[in-house]
């Protein structure tokens, strides 16, 4: 089972100073598309149904990081409900320096996102005439941690070519795979990782977004060892994507 992360930006509020500390938010929306990943996603508006009426012991993080506890629900101090929207959480943080450091940081607007990490049960994956794909969650199998984060879950993903769902059908896996492997792209971002080099390599920001000559009759020694060593660098990722 793959463990997946989405985020949102600004879907939380945090008390004001001299109130009672609280986080409050979504964690996620339903039917509304996320940014592109490779895929477009979607939320059904009956994807949380089955896990939040079966047990469930849904931890608030910081980070994902759980050396770092906000809340938990079987403490009453993380509070879930799914409504028209999506999935709203509140928060009684702890009285630490960790939470109150955050706190501080939220009203700053210095942490700006939320995530949830989750485990899909069932979904559906459309190939559009455009070319484009769409994934559309239907049913959430557990719910692991809602978070507020530094870095979202998205584009910067946990594998080099993505941790691609178990739930994607082969002919989009392969497809998916057959563009890592063969794009010349040398960056390692998750965005060139995920195929969309062509975004992140025109940013000056995208450290080592160098690229390969791609004119076959004049390939310098160095840009084939670009070359190659990208291909090593994308074989692995698929490796270790397969492991997890």
């Amino acid at each position: 089972m793959t463990v997946e992360r989405r985020f949102l930006t600004q879907e939380f509020r945090v008390s004001q100073q001299g109130e009672v500390p609280k986080i409050a938010g979504y964690a996620a929306v339903f039917d509304t598309p996320s940014e592109d990943m490779g895929w477009i996603e979607e939320i059904d508006p009956h994807a949380f149904d089955t896990v939040m009426a079966g047990q469930h012991d849904v931890r608030a993080l910081w980070n994902h990081n759980d050396d770092v506890v906000l809340g938990r629900e079987s403490a009453g101090t993380l509070r879930l409900n799914v409504d028209a929207r999506g999935l709203a959480y509140e928060i009684d943080p702890p009285d630490t320096t960790a939470a109150k450091d955050l706190i501080v940081s939220m009203r700053r607007k210095d942490i700006r996102e939320s995530s949830f990490g989750f485990i899909t049960a069932r979904d559906q994956w459309t190939d559009n005439p455009d070319g484009s794909v769409t994934r559309r969650i239907l049913e959430f199998q557990m719910i692991l941690d809602v978070s507020p984060v530094a870095f979202p879950a998205f584009p910067a993903a946990t594998a080099g070519v993505r941790s691609l769902p178990d739930s994607m059908p082969a002919e989009f896996r392969s497809r998916y795979e057959q563009r890592a492997l063969t794009d010349k792209c040398t960056c390692t971002c998750a965005q060139c990782m995920s195929g969309k080099c062509g975004i992140c390599s025109a940013d000056p920001q995208c450290e080592g977004a160098e690229r390969a000559d791609t004119d076959d009759s004049v390939e310098t020694d160095s840009s084939k060892r670009s070359a190659d060593t990208w291909h090593e660098a994308a074989i692995l990722r698929l490796r270790l994507a397969e492991a997890d």
